[in-house]
């Protein structure tokens, strides 16, 4: 199956899971639509895939029992996007080519309606259907990719930073906690699922810290080379705020060069270390990460 047909298929999965876990009517009515707004704005859906196929990868085989638990990622991921889009942290107007909730509902609403996934993530996480000992590591695993050592740490240093000062060591650090450790936890979070063996994990937390970082590399470089078609948001912003980007400090084509090299790490990790497992979907995802259309 072709890459896009592959995370179109996954998708739908996760798309009829999370409409079931985010009922129409449930009161208060606009909380509950601007919540709906944001989850269903489009999205490709990679982090609750990339916990699928980790998940498939190292022997999972109940995938209706573990939804719940890549819903509740996808929850917390836009969560943070629409928290991201406010006027106080990165003031974007456009998500996903449609109007940033804030835009939409304004500024109080899409607070309460980010708080409102946050918690939600974590009471449907709950409902899947693994050990109550797996559940507790999963939690555990969640609440520290998007807390002060993952997101939100990142996002901190993130918006307190400038291009002004170069700062390689800061950089990475933005770059591997505000985006790489939930990517990463992703992929540990699936391999928990399937109750996989702990050098596995260990393997898999390696490889999704190097594609963590890549993901966000190659969002420096669609900044500065896509467009607002193509990437639904607007673009240019990093240089107009002088955000601390790759770009900014390593250069475009050695940026492009960096995240190659990471994705080249990335499945010699798959190849090496997990070659009793088939990866193919995780190689296929990874590759679809950083070669993305500039």
């Amino acid at each position: 199956m072709k890459i896009k047909d592959f995370l179109a298929h996954n998708k739908k999965i996760i798309d009829s899971a999370l409409e079931e876990l985010l009922p129409v009517k449930a009161e208060p009515e606009l909380i509950t639509e601007a919540m709906r707004y944001s989850i269903f704005a489009g999205g490709k859906r990679l982090r609750p895939i990339l916990v699928l196929s980790t998940y498939r990868a190292t022997g999972g085989k109940k995938i209706d029992q573990i939804l719940p638990a890549a819903c509740a990622v996808e929850m917390i991921h836009t969560y943070s996007l629409i928290h991201d889009d406010l006027p106080a942290m990165d003031n974007d107007d456009f998500r996903r080519g449609k109007p940033s909730c804030h835009k939409q509902f304004g500024e109080a609403i899409a607070i309460l309606a980010g708080d409102a996934l946050f918690a939600k993530s974590f009471e449907v996480l709950q409902k899947t259907k693994v050990s109550a000992e797996i559940i507790l590591r999963v939690n555990k695993m969640l609440s520290s990719t998007v807390g002060v050592d993952g997101i939100i740490g990142g996002q901190v240093m993130d918006i307190t930073s400038s291009s002004d000062k170069k700062d390689r060591k800061l950089l990475k650090y933005i770059h591997t906690h505000k985006t790489g450790k939930f990517i990463s936890g992703c992929m540990v979070i699936g391999a928990t699922l399937a109750n996989a063996y702990k050098n596995e994990i260990a393997a898999l937390k390696r490889a999704g810290d190097m594609l963590g970082l890549a993901f966000q590399i190659v969002d420096d470089i669609l900044d500065i080379k896509s467009t607002k078609k193509t990437l639904g948001k607007s673009v240019h912003k990093d240089t107009d705020k002088k955000k601390l980007t790759y770009p900014v400090v390593y250069g475009l084509e050695e940026s492009i060069k960096k995240s190659t090299q990471l994705l080249e790490k990335t499945i010699a990790v798959f190849n090496e270390e997990l070659r009793f497992r088939d990866t193919t979907e995780l190689e296929n995802i990874a590759e679809f990460i950083v070669n993305r259309i500039y």
